[in-house]
C-alpha cells in the first residue's frame, strides 16, 4: 500500500472499541503521535498518542500505546483523517 493511502498517519484521531485492540481494557480514543507498521503477516499495527476521554478528566492527555487490529482501522469512523496534503510528518 503507498503511502499515500496509509491506514492512519500522525495527526490522525483514532477511536477504538474495547475488541478493536490488542489485550483492550476498555475503549480508547487518541490523536495519534506515531505509527509503528508491524509486518504483513501480524494482524495489528502499533500507535502512540493522546488519550482524548471526556469522561475522565484524569486521563486526557496521557500518552497511549496501542496496538490496533488493522481490519479495523479500514472501518467507517474508527479513523478520523487529518489533511494529508500538510506534512505532519512521517506515515
Amino acid at each position: 500500500m503507498p503511502d499515500d493511502e496509509a491506514l492512519v498517519c500522525p495527526g490522525d484521531l483514532v477511536a477504538l472499541r474495547q475488541c478493536d485492540h490488542l489485550d483492550g481494557k476498555r475503549p480508547v480514543r487518541l490523536r495519534v503521535q506515531e505509527v509503528w507498521p508491524s509486518p504483513e503477516w501480524r494482524s495489528w499495527v502499533l500507535l502512540y498518542g493522546r488519550e482524548i476521554n471526556d469522561e475522565e478528566p484524569d486521563r486526557d492527555g496521557k500518552a497511549v500505546e496501542v496496538q490496533a487490529f488493522k481490519d479495523v482501522l479500514g472501518r467507517p469512523g474508527v479513523v478520523i483523517k487529518t489533511d494529508r496534503r500538510l506534512p505532519p510528518g512521517p506515515c
